[in-house]
């Protein structure tokens, strides 16, 4: 009798957070229709997924997805990355530029062959993929002292209840003010950026041992329903998919 075929189980893998950047490699899976403020790398080395947005289906083994599209997917690769970059992350802002015009459509003329990339090494994976994609990327433009204090009070305040208020008081300037120079700066709305902050904190909390609960309270949601619901919102998975991969924080590999 022949031996089974051992099924991956669907988010299983490595999530790895690095500055700028949130990289999950391992069994693909499917997920509910959600949206987020990152630009999305969907990367399968093996089975073709199926992306779905309101400008259609794609059929693919590799697609880029600009921020705020609402999109769902379906996957049963064995190999699949799925990449966040930050609009403002390393080369994030030109990287948003070729989402928008690529516009989830097949761009694997563009990435090097899987063959040539060692699965063991997600961020290794990612910065191949900007490489082929952004050859010749520019920087991202300066930020202003203004938008660098407001991230500074919201690194600090995270965990309780920051306020717009309170970051222009902290950068010395108007909220009106600081909220035209960070949604220019930074690609995301102030508010928009609270919760996808939070997000990545929930991720570092778990890679530090927390439970749902505790990690939800050490990101500055009020429990772990609420926690649930927006993690859904933003990726349309349940945060408990979390506590199946092996999570970890890189620093960007030089």
């Amino acid at each position: 009798m022949a031996a089974e075929t051992q099924v991956p189980i669907p988010w299983s893998g490595q999530l790895v957070l690095a500055p700028g950047m949130v990289v999950y490699h391992g069994p693909g899976g499917d997920s509910d229709p959600h949206s987020h403020n990152a630009v999305q790398l969907f990367w399968s080395f093996d089975e073709p997924f199926r992306l779905i947005t309101e400008a259609g289906e794609t059929v693919s083994r590799s697609a880029l997805l600009p921020p705020r599209v609402e999109h769902s997917l379906e996957c049963r690769s064995r190999q699949f990355i799925g990449a966040f970059f930050e609009p403002l992350g390393p080369r994030g802002s030109d990287l948003e530029k070729i989402a928008e015009s690529s516009a989830g459509s097949d761009i694997d003329g563009l990435l090097p062959a899987p063959g040539s990339l060692s699965v063991s090494d997600p961020l290794g994976i990612a910065r191949a993929a900007l490489d082929g994609l952004l050859p010749e990327a520019s920087e991202p433009p300066a930020m202003s002292d203004h938008v660098a204090t407001a991230l500074a009070y919201l690194d600090s305040a995270i965990e309780g209840k920051p306020s717009l208020e309170e970051a222009a008081l902290a950068a010395n300037i108007s909220p009106s003010r600081l909220t035209h120079l960070f949604t220019d700066e930074m690609g995301i709305p102030f508010r928009s950026f609270i919760v996808w902050m939070r997000l990545r904190r929930t991720v570092d909390e778990i890679a530090g041992g927390a439970n749902l609960t505790e990690a939800a309270i050490g990101s500055g949601f009020s429990d772990s329903s609420h926690l649930s619901r927006v993690f859904r919102e933003r990726f349309g998975l349940s945060p408990s998919a979390l506590l199946g991969m092996e999570v970890r924080s890189e620093d960007w590999p030089d």
